[in-house]
């Protein structure tokens, strides 16, 4: 009797697994078709794209070998869209590739459809039907609309091939089952970026990954009440630095920074006391137009005062 028993409990146990896996592993992620795009060739759809990659949703920060000797997270010279590395020691439950975006047919996007390239970046889904990581920003890109997206697509097939395989992710359990579950076709077009002002730049908060370095997170998950508080710890050849608090405070955050300190931060990589900011990412932000940059400061502005006070940095180089 007591042997039937335990065998009905494995049986329970088997049957509850399975139920599991096949959750994750056959009902996700949710991927629709490709859809079918056509991105414009125009000097205009690449200008628009460039700008868009390059300073609203920054790209090239993610995509590219950062110099890791100069501040501001400039790309490699010759190496722009090549692909990114993230290990472990960054935080980070596992090893993050992000892909090589050139048009090298082998180890970039030169086989990729305009519509795949367009369903990764917003829906998150790769060219095989693996859920993306969300560092690649797809649950805010999603908002992108498709002729923003397009331009991108058109900027990028633009750039040089290179023959950079920068490997695969591996992400360690549970994340990489979790993760099945992001991503979430498009059934709309969507309308994106608003008009200049206040509402223009929190999107441009979102889509720029402003939180994910200085919101303070644990096991992935940002830390209730720190919101863009500052404090993440980074590590790297210019010693410790930590994220600041940038939220409304007029003490520990930028309440008392007028709009020309900050944007002297924006465009020269600078902050209030002159020092310069080596993992801010400046060599994007520095791209935006006045009016936009004008709009993600307005966006600034409204958040909510804490009062953390951040470390001070160590380093190594530099003040």
């Amino acid at each position: 009797m007591l042997k039937k028993i335990l065998l009905s409990l494995v049986g329970l146990v088997a049957l509850a697994f399975a139920g599991v896996a096949g959750y994750f592993y056959l009902l996700h992620p949710k991927v629709r078709p490709a859809p079918e795009m056509t991105a414009p060739s125009t000097p205009d759809a690449v200008s628009r794209g460039r700008y868009v990659a390059e300073a609203m949703t920054g790209c090239p920060a993610c995509h590219s070998p950062i110099d890791m000797t100069r501040p501001g997270e400039f790309p490699e010279a010759g190496r722009l869209y090549a692909g990114r590395v993230f290990g472990e020691e960054m935080g980070f439950p596992g090893t993050l590739v992000a892909s090589n975006l050139t048009p090298d047919p082998e180890t970039g996007i030169g086989q990729w459809t305009d519509g795949e390239i367009v369903r990764a970046m917003r829906e998150g889904v790769g060219r095989d039907g693996r859920a993306l990581f969300p560092l690649m920003n797809y649950p805010h890109y999603r908002d992108l609309s498709d002729e923003d997206a397009l331009a991108i697509v058109a900027y990028l097939r633009t750039q040089a091939p290179i023959r950079h395989d920068p490997g695969r992710t591996r992400l360690d359990f549970p994340v990489s089952m979790m993760i099945r579950t992001l991503p979430q076709p498009l059934e709309d077009s969507p309308g994106g970026y608003p008009p200049h002002g206040v509402e223009r730049g929190r999107m441009m908060l979102r889509v720029l990954l402003c939180g994910e370095c200085h919101t303070q997170s644990e096991r992935g998950q940002p830390v209730a009440g720190m919101e863009l508080a500052g404090g993440t710890e980074m590590t790297g050849p210019w010693g410790t630095v930590y994220s600041a608090n940038i939220t409304s405070h007029p003490s520990a955050g930028i309440g008392a920074y007028s709009d020309d300190d900050l944007r002297r931060i924006f465009r020269d990589g600078k902050n209030r006391a002159g020092r310069e900011l080596w993992v801010m990412p400046w060599s994007i932000t520095r791209n935006l137009t006045d009016e936009d940059l004008d709009s993600l400061i307005a966006a600034l502005r409204e958040i909510p005062p804490n009062p953390y006070l951040v470390p001070a940095p160590k380093l190594v180089r530099g003040e």
